[in-house]
């Protein structure tokens, strides 16, 4: 239901963005700035439980926490790349789009080292 009303919310604002696209492309920009804002706090606050949740579950099947923040920290790290990715589409420059998705690339791969390192000491273990 309320990805309905966040789904609403934006369809309501686009014709505002358009509108401003035409005449003032830079109002336009903020007013998507702004969108994505309060849909972005609403999406985070929706989530804080069912992190909890998620939490749980892998706490009762036995994997460390340590993994699952890594897990997690990598989503965010692809989700953010995402929003700024398309928000630099949407200002009209492609090659900054490359580059904060190239960032985030390479973050994610940071990000996911320590999880990488278990699985590889997980499999080093089998073998030897």
């Amino acid at each position: 239901m309320e990805l309905l009303r966040l789904a609403l919310l934006c369809a309501v604002c686009l014709l505002p963005v358009l509108v401003l696209r035409g005449r003032s492309p830079e109002q336009a920009f903020l007013l998507i700035l702004a969108i994505a804002a309060v849909v972005l706090a609403r999406v985070l606050a929706l989530t804080v439980p069912a992190l909890a949740q998620v939490e749980d579950l892998f706490a009762r099947a036995g994997v460390d926490g340590g993994h699952v923040a890594v897990l997690l920290k990598t989503v965010a790290a692809a989700l953010v790349t995402r929003l700024c990715a398309d928000l630099c589409r949407d200002g009209g420059s492609q090659a900054m789009a490359a580059v904060v998705e190239l960032a985030g690339a390479a973050a994610a791969l940071l990000i996911a080292l320590p999880l990488l390192e278990a699985v590889a000491g997980l499999l080093l273990g089998y073998f030897t």
